[in-house]
């Protein structure tokens, strides 16, 4: 993954306190573009939906650890 990014979708009428939905993009190997949304159940403390790649799951825990939107989690500096 190349160029890999995550912002939060923030007003999709869910309790922001109970669920995450973020989009995702990046760059493959080959230089195709990839994008999507991401749904991050805080009370289960997984992803929902789709399984996804590790690797973009495991960049996305990170971005939300540092953005501070997981419970126990402090924003890194």
């Amino acid at each position: 993954m190349r160029n890999l990014r995550f912002d939060f979708f923030d007003d999709c009428g869910l309790p922001r306190d109970s669920r995450i939905l973020m989009f995702y993009s990046f760059e493959t190997d080959e230089r195709l573009p990839r994008s999507g949304i991401l749904h991050y159940h805080v009370g289960e403390g997984r992803f929902v939906g789709p399984h996804h790649d590790r690797e973009l799951t495991s960049a996305a825990l990170e971005f939300l650890a540092t953005a501070g939107r997981l419970p126990g989690a402090s924003a890194k500096s």
